[in-house]
């Protein structure tokens, strides 16, 4: 059973065209996932401690729970990841400020530049691409990855329930 709308001549274009564009979103996918585990591999580091210093990176500092909750990961695991992390250099803990019980994560600015050189080309060239581009092109861009993520986000979370 097909849940593609049908329609005319100019829909079937359109199918064909988003067909095109979701073949190309898998197609990224995979390829940065090869990427982000080839530059964990180079850092020695799981895949999984690259994402949590990505993760830290464009969020901020955090509670090892809620790492534990946006990771997908036991509280357990994302105890020892923090512990590989601090222990190479790319994180610091501190006391909450609020419970004795908790701690504070956050990136070390030296292990996020170690990691940044490895993302200097592609961020680049991807800039490059971009320029390419007009603001309304730009924004439709933006508003599609956007999209897009907040569905693989909703996707993922009802697959852990």
């Amino acid at each position: 059973m097909s849940v593609k709308p049908t329609g005319g001549e100019a829909d079937v274009m359109t199918d064909a065209l988003a067909d095109r564009i979701m073949l190309a979103m898998t197609d990224l996918a995979g390829a940065l996932g090869r990427l982000h585990d080839q530059i964990a591999q180079q850092l020695n580091m799981a895949p999984t401690d690259l994402l949590c210093l990505h993760t830290l990176n464009r969020e901020g500092p955090t509670t090892a729970g809620t790492l534990s909750t946006r990771l997908g990961r036991t509280t357990g695991a994302v105890t020892h990841m923090l512990d590989r992390l601090e222990k190479g250099g790319y994180v610091h803990r501190r006391p909450h400020p609020d419970d004795r019980r908790r701690v504070i994560v956050e990136a070390a600015p030296e292990g996020l530049h170690r990691i940044a050189a490895y993302y200097k080309g592609l961020d680049a060239r991807s800039r490059a691409l971009l320029s390419g581009y007009s603001p309304a092109e730009l924004d439709a861009i933006l508003r599609f990855l956007t999209a897009s993520r907040d569905d693989a986000s909703a996707e993922s979370e009802a697959l852990r329930e």
